[in-house]
């Protein structure tokens, strides 16, 4: 636990630490709501989709393997991931 609080340079409790977490959450699911609706970028080929969850799962990935727990970022990321997987068409493989 001291690696989060150490990483949180805002937060003075496990508390504030959460409440960074759960806000950035919510803005990395409005964010990514908002831009998979308006923007249309796409990370695909005839087989294959590489969905936003995917990449923000990939990106947790990396912060795990490197130790970088910041809860801004995680709960930013995790927000990203959760509102791809809400989606009705979420799968690694492409339909025809």
């Amino acid at each position: 636990m001291g690696k989060v609080l150490s990483r949180a340079p805002f937060a003075q409790s496990m508390d504030e630490v959460f409440a960074h977490y759960t806000l950035a959450l919510i803005a990395g699911f409005v964010l990514a709501k908002w831009f998979v609706e308006n923007v249309k970028f796409h990370l695909r080929t005839k087989k294959v989709w590489l969905h936003h969850w995917i990449l923000a799962a990939l990106a947790m990935c990396v912060l795990y393997f490197f130790k970088i727990f910041t809860p801004v970022i995680w709960g930013a990321l995790c927000g990203i991931a959760l509102e791809g997987l809400v989606r009705k068409n979420w799968s690694l493989r492409r339909e025809n």
